[in-house]
């Protein structure tokens, strides 16, 4: 991340980092379907998450957004839950600080790494590639911030959720608040928020948190790839624009919005994919698409 956009308002998602040696994430490719699965794969630390975890994350939806052979993304972790959150063992000395350089330096050096962690979920939400987030067992505190950056959400019935961070006297800093009120509303995001409560997989569905429950992981994951395979085999284009449009459409007036969308049409609607589902849909066939943004 340039070093002004620390101190602006500008998306955090802008942070850069290039890594090649991944310890805490895996990325399975499809070439055949378009779809790829982004694995949290450190099942015995319970795919718990500290600085290391934070800088992959940045270098690995930047190669996302980059490959032109994805189209849409599986968010799931290995073992038995997505993740336990923060590994406050590891990242209790980066919080204290260096006894040797004053507050002040500590408070700042602090601060760039709050940014830069902001920077990795937020990648997220930035992809044009949609993020689908399959959830089963424990999903707590710095799990939550990264949720809430998906697209959609599903989950298996041991699913658990919490704002863990409340209950360690943290704010909790990487998303979740700026979100879920957007997600399951005002006042059942406060009442998360304020209590640090754990809820299960039916009170997540009610309050819309996940769209769908299944009765086991591997229920979860076959119906998550089938969800996953039905957004690869539309137009990229289309679907990354559309995503792009929802994004825009948070935070903007209808007015803004209509006006974003008619632009976004004039320039991206006589494309080679609107000529190739005419053709697929005459000639009784599964279109074949190619255009990306």
């Amino acid at each position: 991340m340039e070093g002004s956009l620390f101190f602006t308002n500008t998306t955090p998602s802008t942070s850069v980092l290039k890594i090649t040696d991944y310890k805490y994430l895996r990325l399975d490719k499809n070439d055949n379907t378009f779809v790829a699965e982004l694995v949290l794969c450190r099942p015995k630390q319970y795919n718990s998450m500290d600085d290391d975890f934070y800088n992959e994350f940045i270098s690995i939806y930047d190669e996302i957004q980059n490959d032109s052979k994805i189209r849409c993304v599986i968010l799931r972790g290995e073992g038995k839950g997505l993740t336990a959150g923060l590994n406050l063992g590891k990242i209790a000395p980066l919080i204290t600080g260096d006894s040797e350089v004053s507050q002040s330096q500590n408070n700042l050096d602090l601060f760039k790494m709050i940014r830069r962690w902001q920077a990795s979920l937020d990648k997220i939400n930035k992809c044009s590639k949609p993020t689908i987030a399959l959830i089963h067992g424990a999903c707590i505190g710095g799990g939550v911030d990264m949720i809430t950056a998906c697209d959609i959400r599903l989950c298996s019935s041991d699913a658990k959720f919490s704002i863990r961070e409340t209950k360690l006297s943290i704010i909790a800093d990487l998303g979740t608040l700026q979100r879920i009120s957007k997600i399951v509303g005002s006042g059942f995001a406060r009442e998360l928020a304020l209590t640090g409560k754990d809820i299960d997989a039916k009170t997540a569905e009610r309050f819309n948190l996940v769209t769908h429950v299944y009765p086991d992981h591997d229920t979860l994951l076959s119906e998550g790839r089938k969800l996953a395979l039905s957004i690869a085999q539309n137009s990229p284009l289309v679907v990354q624009a559309t995503k792009l449009t929802l994004n825009h459409a948070d935070d903007h007036t209808i007015d803004e919005g209509l006006y974003r969308v008619a632009l976004q049409n004039a320039a991206f609607l006589k494309s080679d994919d609107l000529n190739e589902s005419a053709t697929a849909f005459f000639e009784k066939r599964q279109p074949i698409f190619k255009c990306n943004l």
